[in-house]
């Protein structure tokens, strides 16, 4: 009987490349020059695509992007050997600051890694797998003056049948991501406050807030309080 085998490497192109730093930020004149650092710490040789979009929109939880010549990179695309890394430059192209802060994705996309075992077996026949994959890695770049500042408040709430429904509106000038590690949350009935616990968030899918943009979640675990008798919630900063 012929047998097929499947060799997934997964050790090695699960992390064919590596990205660093993750996030960077751009928040003085005298800085317009950040540098990300690709490096493939594989045995075989690997072709990037790196490129620089903006971050329009997180509503509804969804990244919208768009291409974008603000933000520059060189090299864009290059073939990395074993062990090497590559420096790629990013430059904001701006003549000044924003006003209100500019969010980009940087993305590292792996070209096609075609992986072929072409052993043959005289009993069974010949054993062949060919496996494209693609793999991309993510990182983000920060565009605001040194004093910009998020300011994210409750928009609004509503009861659903499965717990709460809110909106959360940041009317600063920076991003924030408005999750347990950056802020408190409080939910307000008949005159008592009770703050929610790790547990009771859990779930919500926090995104990170646009300057001057709003977002929705959903809280479906609340355990400290009845979700039916929640009149208010606010958010605190840690």
């Amino acid at each position: 009987m012929k047998k097929i085998i499947l060799l997934l490497l997964i050790s090695k192109l699960l992390f064919a490349i590596t990205l660093v730093p993750m996030t960077e930020t751009i928040d003085s004149k005298k800085k317009k020059n950040i540098v990300f650092k690709v490096t493939n710490p594989t045995d075989e040789p690997v072709a990037v695509d790196f490129s620089v979009l903006k971050v329009i929109s997180t509503k509804n939880n969804q990244e919208k992007r768009i291409s974008t010549n603000n933000l520059q990179a060189y090299p864009t695309q290059f073939i990395l050997s074993p062990k090497e890394t590559k420096s790629v430059r990013v430059r904001y192209m701006g003549a000044k600051l924003p006003e209100n802060e500019e969010v980009y994705r940087i993305v590292a996309q792996e070209l096609d890694i075609d992986v072929s075992d072409k052993e043959t077996d005289n009993h069974n026949g010949e054993i062949k797998a060919q496996i494209k994959m693609r793999f991309s890695y993510e990182g983000l770049v920060f565009v605001h003056k040194e004093q910009a500042k998020a300011q994210l408040s409750i928009e609004s709430i509503q009861k659903t049948a499965k717990g709460l429904q809110f909106s959360i509106k940041n009317n600063g000038t920076k991003s924030d991501l408005p999750n347990i590690v950056n802020y408190n949350y409080f939910a307000q009935s008949q005159n008592q406050e009770y703050k929610l616990t790790e547990n009771d968030l859990k779930g919500a899918e926090f995104r990170r807030i646009l300057a001057g943009k709003s977002n929705q979640f959903s809280l479906k675990n609340i355990q400290t309080i009845a979700s039916q008798q929640i009149e208010n919630i606010r958010l605190e900063k840690k």
